[in-house]
């Protein structure tokens, strides 16, 4: 029938981050080992896109500003029963990374292609496509 009771739902919220020199950020998670975005639960009266800038804070120690106009939703399921939908925005931040050592392991700035190669679930991939895709889009409509 394809409608399952009793399935879970779970909500994140994250962000691409990419720096000045139009590197991508990716963090190696403690849980599993993968290669990923920041992101993470919402808390009590945040906002999404507060809960976002919070995860990459606590995770990064970076402060972010994110991009007006970029929203991409990955849905996969992390677990039987268990359906997780995250939902990225794009960030740009300069500054050292402070990582959280209780759940991130290392982190990179990569190039795109570098990027591709290294996260770890396809969902992120596409994510990372449609990002660098906004990006270029972005950075060329605001040259003179």
């Amino acid at each position: 029938m394809g409608i399952q009771f009793g399935q879970e739902r779970e909500k994140s919220y994250g962000a691409v981050i990419i720096n000045e020199k139009k590197e991508f950020l990716l963090i190696r998670h403690r849980n599993g080992g993968h290669w990923d975005f920041p992101k993470g639960h919402k808390e009590e009266g945040e906002s999404s896109k507060e809960t976002a800038m919070r995860e990459v804070f606590e995770e990064t120690g970076l402060r972010v500003r994110l991009i007006e106009g970029f929203k991409e939703k990955s849905k996969y399921s992390p677990k039987p029963g268990v359906e997780k939908t995250v939902t990225f925005y794009l960030g740009f931040s300069m500054g050292e990374v402070q990582i959280q050592e209780e759940e991130i392991l290392e982190y990179q700035y990569l190039f795109y292609d570098e990027a591709k190669e290294k996260i770890t679930f396809k969902e992120s991939k596409s994510i990372l496509a449609s990002a660098k895709q906004f990006m270029d889009t972005y950075l060329q409509s605001n040259e003179d």
